[in-house]
């Protein structure tokens, strides 16, 4: 009698102060498939300084390996956020500084250590990815003298490059015994401008002979793991002519920085419905040859970088960034990995969920703390979604502002069979939203969690269930109301505000 009477305040309250009706439809029947991935962030292993602004942020702003406390500071916070999909960078100037000789115990090789040890407890997928080589030994003549030039290098030598990750993989994998790493990349961003795969002219080379070299390698030491490519930018289109790679690969990813959805965006490239036709391009492709899509940096530019600029982390950034999500899993996305967990907020913007460093005084913070906005917006997508969940088919009816879709909706169902719907309304006007299932087994009981504008760059936020909804098969729809510009996630997960996120299953 409780929850039929609080669903009746809800109703009578949505039929008072909201307007514009939206309907959300979930078919709880057969699933359209399952994601081989899931919700994670970017965790670094590089802390050499990297000259200017090379790199982008992809170094700096860890603790020492050796500090105990700092470091169950970070998987603290990453166990709440329930990251379960997380890319872990690194360079290979960290385990092969010299050509032939490693080095198991570098600083930074004690650091990624500490990363692989929280995703094996956590049971963590790891995209474990080689952003660049920045070694001197195997670096092109013209570029290995100049650090800022160095790191853009292809190697000299595919085939020493090849062996020498394919022998960090295996000290990984066989050695140290990390199940965690589950996908393999060789180089972050080949093939634009700036990208860290570059001829003699600094000119962009292409992957292939490396996906080859590097698979070959792999094998040769028995190692299955499957490459991930072609890890382009930005949300670049299908283009089957340029895929020679196929053959050496085993998943398929690629990355997306400009989610805006209000207008056409950078170059009229990146409008909503060119981001979610390439999605789908891309899904398509990969899933015909039964291998994943991962979307494997996540984050938009579309509201400033570089810098400390703050547009990585405002509000705004947050939204578009779940928008982003929801259409891509829809679309056929298998897993998603934020740019970044932790780095420094300095070099070309704050892209970080977790502050650990000080910017002004240019050190470590001694306490670790939530980012404003993005720490609790990306929680709200990954803290109630398991790894590999099955995506529901969801229909939304009347989510359409002036011919855009402002409302948009993912509907999941974790391998034990809980379920969250994540919803997101872009708009600027509130909406009175009916949630109904469609082919229910059984009865359910949803708990809300949600962020609004009220809650923009505050760092106490408490998420915890705000609301409760019973559904059943004589019974199986809700209203409630969708505010303006949030995010609100409905989920049989009941997570205290204490607990931790969901991982995996």
């Amino acid at each position: 009698m409780k929850g039929f009477l609080s669903l009746l305040l809800v109703f009578g309250f949505c039929s008072a102060a909201w307007s514009k009706d939206v309907t959300v439809t979930i078919d709880a029947g057969q699933p359209v498939r399952t994601m081989r991935g899931g919700l994670g962030a970017s965790w670094h292993a590089i802390e050499a300084p990297i000259p200017g602004s090379e790199g982008g942020s992809g170094w700096g702003a860890y603790p020492p390996a050796g500090d105990e406390a700092a470091w169950q500071s970070l998987y603290k916070h990453a166990d709440w956020l329930g990251l379960d999909w997380c890319r872990v960078e690194l360079e290979q100037r960290i385990y092969e500084p010299e050509r032939g000789r490693f080095d198991w115990d570098s600083p930074e090789m004690l650091i990624l250590y500490r990363i692989l040890d929280w995703a094996e407890a956590s049971h963590t997928q790891v995209f474990l990815q080689q952003m660049w080589g920045n070694t001197t030994w195997n670096a092109l003549p013209e570029l290995r003298d100049d650090p800022a030039k160095r790191v853009h290098s292809a190697p000299l030598s595919v085939d020493d490059f090849a062996n020498g990750y394919a022998e960090l993989v295996y000290h990984l994998v066989k050695v140290k015994g990390y199940k965690s790493i589950r996908w393999l990349s060789i180089n972050n961003e080949p093939g634009q401008h700036f990208s860290w795969w570059q001829g003699p002219d600094l000119k962009p080379l292409g992957p292939t002979p490396d996906f080859k070299s590097a698979r070959a390698a792999l094998d040769a030491r028995g190692i299955d793991l499957p490459i991930s490519g072609p890890d382009w930018t930005d949300m670049p289109p299908l283009e089957p002519a340029k895929i020679d790679f196929d053959p050496y690969i085993g998943a398929y990813d690629i990355h997306s920085y400009w989610a805006d959805f209000d207008k056409p965006g950078k170059l009229g490239e990146y409008s909503m419905t060119t981001t979610v036709t390439r999605v789908g391009d891309w899904a398509n492709w990969a899933h015909q040859r039964n291998k994943p899509l991962f979307l494997s940096e996540v984050g938009t530019m579309a509201y400033g970088w570089k810098g400390t600029d703050p547009g990585p982390g405002s509000y705004e950034s947050g939204l578009k960034n779940a928008s982003l999500v929801v259409r891509a899993i829809n679309a056929g996305a298998d897993g998603f990995n934020r740019w970044s967990f932790v780095n420094r907020g300095d070099l070309d913007g704050q892209w970080q969920l977790l502050d650990t460093w000080d910017v002004k005084a240019g050190r470590l913070l001694t306490k670790f703390t939530p980012h404003p906005n993005s720490y609790y917006m990306w929680a709200l997508l990954s803290r109630y979604t398991a790894l590999n969940s099955e995506v529901l088919a969801i229909h939304t009816e009347g989510g359409a502002v002036e011919g855009i879709e402002r409302l948009v909706a993912a509907g999941l169902r974790s391998p034990k069979g809980q379920v969250t719907v994540l919803v997101v309304n872009e708009g600027m006007e509130d909406r009175s939203g009916k949630i109904v299932f469609d082919h229910l087994a059984g009865p359910l009981t949803l708990y809300r969690y949600r962020m609004t504008p009220a809650m923009r760059d505050r760092t106490d936020i408490e998420l915890k269930p705000e609301a409760s909804f019973a559904v059943s098969p004589g019974h199986a729809a809700f209203q409630d109301g969708l505010p303006a510009r949030s995010i609100t996630v409905y989920s049989t997960y009941k997570l205290g505000a204490e607990e931790k996120g969901v991982q995996a299953e």
